[in-house]
């Protein structure tokens, strides 16, 4: 009774062991990057697996872009140009009546080739002929001009936000919006922004942060609606090139973001996850709009973002392996992806739900797997990703990713080290087992062996000295890398298993025959020469059950073949060479040797040398030359085998 509760009780610390290792690999992976990095992925298959929605037109997009690019610097000069440039860009657009614009650009600077700065570091002006000589008193400020097409325009500007200390500042010039100032809370603090120059900076009301995080994988897939910076809540610049449009906004207390008759729900942190799978909108170079080169149409009634993609200005972010756009691009993207609901949120809360259901299931699967129960493992495994992946469809439709990486990825790995446990210990079990098998097949074939014997006048320990003395010469052959297209490691164990059978055709001569001390007459021998066809008849009736077992075809060789003789005298078939199986000649010469070293009713043994010396003498005749020579160098292990079991014979 002790045993069992004992038994039962160690039972319960396994299963209380895997559950509490299944919590420790849940927990590694809920405070890992690689599980973050993984979601990502799922992620990023799941937009290709379920968003139909790909437009392959742009000119149904609400965005355009003003594209300051290669072909635009070669043209006017290398960035930044000259303000008054700026300014005529905007007056430009501005006149094919957008709905709005806004300038993805950051002006931090006044404009140093504007002649009314360059005015300000001479001081003996008269005496010098000036770049504005011939300008007009309000074109000679070139940053002025910049100031005022954006006032006219309308036009949404740019900020920068910074964890550095040592960033300028500039919380004098922004205009703060009281409306976002209750959000704070909920996002981090940036401390640090760069504007753009004062007098610019003052003259709107209308801007936002062009910042941009990739994930931890290098690759953007989310954005921000609004950051903090000292406790100014600022909007994102595609959200605010939105507010230019319409003022009238608002945030519920689920996150849910009201705006232009659009609802969009954002995660706690106010982040969504973009949709790359859209085409981008349409894009033109600043140099042909500048030219005039443009379709008067082509900006009426479009958002109109004007930015850089030139090479060095550090604003390209990967959205893929092989993808790479800008960062006005991405704005574009974030404002088409709000216009058409098509943004996703990812709540913290379903990681949290998905990797307490990945440990839940895990339990599950070990009490189902410890149980046996593979067919209710198999049940449950399918089950669950058939709901895994319906579950993931359903809140996709809604605008909600699950991070089903969370639940999957742990769970995965813990199924695959069950399946590995379990694998191992069934290694271990089938071992265990051919083990057990060998054992009571040995034992099985040395029981009838023994029986022939017996009848023959042996003893058991006949049988234990041919197997032996076969084992020892084949493995000085392998060891002396002789017959290497024959001999292995597993050739020599059948071998050794299989040595037992040679004389069991035996069992079908009469005992009048098999027993008979002193030499056989000429019709006596010839029955005894029958042992090895009568051996041959048993073999292969057993072998009918199999389709090849490598122990019946070497019993059979054995048996049949190991009074064969070198030099073709041999019987029953007159094999010569090689033709006879190498297991049938190693067989011959480890029972003639074992018949002439042993004591038999009708003769007395002989002493090693005069065996040796009659092997010797076979040497090409009854024996293969090669495994004679091989058995003059382990005769002392032949002669060790003899008297280990001679003894036991006593």
């Amino acid at each position: 009774m002790w045993k069992f509760l004992l038994n039962k009780k160690v039972r319960y610390f396994k299963y209380i062991g895997a559950i509490v290792f299944s919590l420790l690999i849940h927990y590694s992976f809920y405070n890992s990057e690689i599980i973050k990095t993984i979601d990502y992925k799922f992620y990023d298959i799941s937009r290709v697996l379920f968003d139909n929605s790909t437009q392959d037109d742009n000119s149904s997009h609400n965005t355009i872009i003003v594209n300051i690019d290669e072909k635009s610097l070669q043209a006017i000069g290398q960035w930044p140009w000259s303000r008054n440039i700026d300014a005529q860009l905007i007056y430009k657009i501005y006149t094919m009546n957008p709905a709005t614009v806004a300038i993805n650009i950051v002006f931090p600077e006044l404009d140093r080739t504007s002649p009314a700065t360059i005015k300000r570091y001479y001081s003996n002006t008269e005496s010098m002929s000036m770049p504005w000589d011939g300008l007009s008193t309000n074109n000679r400020d070139y940053d002025k001009l910049l100031i005022d097409a954006v006032r006219q325009s309308n036009a949404t500007l740019s900020v920068y936000l910074h964890n550095k200390e040592n960033m300028s500042s500039c919380e004098k010039t922004l205009f703060v919006n009281l409306r976002f100032q209750y959000l704070n809370n909920k996002l981090e603090d940036k401390p640090s922004i760069l504007c753009n120059h004062k007098m610019l900076q003052k003259s709107v009301k209308n801007f936002g942060f062009i910042n941009l995080k990739s994930d931890e994988d290098a690759f953007l897939r989310r954005v921000s609606f609004f950051m903090n910076h000292n406790g100014v809540v600022i909007p994102s610049f595609a959200l605010a090139t939105l507010l230019s449009l319409d003022k009238d906004i608002a945030i519920d207390e689920n996150n849910r973001l009201q705006l232009l008759n659009h609802s969009i729900k954002m995660s706690d942190d106010m982040e969504v996850l973009l949709n790359f799978h859209r085409s981008l909108p349409k894009t033109v170079s600043a140099i042909d709009v500048l030219q005039g080169k443009v379709d008067s149409n082509i900006f009426k009634g479009k958002i109109v973002l004007i930015g850089l993609s030139i090479i060095g200005s550090n604003n390209i972010y990967p959205i893929s392996e092989d993808i790479k756009i800008s960062n006005m691009e991405i704005q574009a993207t974030f404002i088409e992806n709000l216009l058409d609901e098509v943004l996703l949120v990812q709540p913290k809360i379903y990681q949290k739900i998905n990797i307490l259901l990945s440990f839940l299931f895990s339990c599950l699967l070990i009490y189902f797997t410890a149980k046996r129960q593979y067919k209710e493992v198999i049940g449950v495994i399918i089950t669950l990703l058939v709901v895994l992946f319906s579950y993931l469809i359903i809140f996709y439709i809604h605008g909600v990713y699950v991070s089903i990486g969370y639940f999957l990825l742990p769970f995965l790995v813990y199924l695959s080290l069950i399946i590995f446990i379990f694998i191992m210990i069934n290694i271990r079990e089938k071992k265990r087992f051919y083990y057990e098998l060998r054992e009571s097949h040995s034992a099985t074939v040395e029981s009838i062996s023994l029986v022939v014997a017996l009848r023959d006048g042996e003893t058991g320990e006949h049988i234990q000295r041919t197997k032996n003395y076969v084992k020892a010469l084949a493995e000085h052959l392998y060891r002396t890398n002789q017959y290497q297209n024959i001999l292995n490691q597993n050739y020599i164990l059948y071998l050794y298993e299989a040595a037992p059978l040679h004389d069991i055709g035996k069992i079908g001569i009469p005992d009048a025959i098999l027993k008979k001390e002193g030499k056989y007459t000429a019709e006596e021998y010839k029955v005894m020469k029958e042992h090895p066809i009568l051996a041959k008849a048993v073999i292969e009736k057993a072998m009918k059950f199999y389709d090849k077992n490598i122990f019946l075809e070497m019993a059979y060789n054995i048996a049949y073949y190991h009074h064969e003789r070198w030099d073709g005298k041999g019987y029953p078939l007159g094999l010569k060479g090689d033709k006879i199986p190498l297991e049938a000649q190693l067989m011959s010469i480890g029972d003639v040797y074992d018949a002439l070293v042993s004591k038999r009713s009708y003769k007395e043994g002989y002493d090693y040398d005069k065996v040796e010396s009659i092997i010797l003498d076979g040497r090409g005749t009854a024996f293969n030359p090669i495994l004679v020579d091989a058995f003059m160098e382990i005769k002392e292990e032949f002669r060790t085998i003899h008297r280990i079991w001679k003894e036991e014979q006593k």
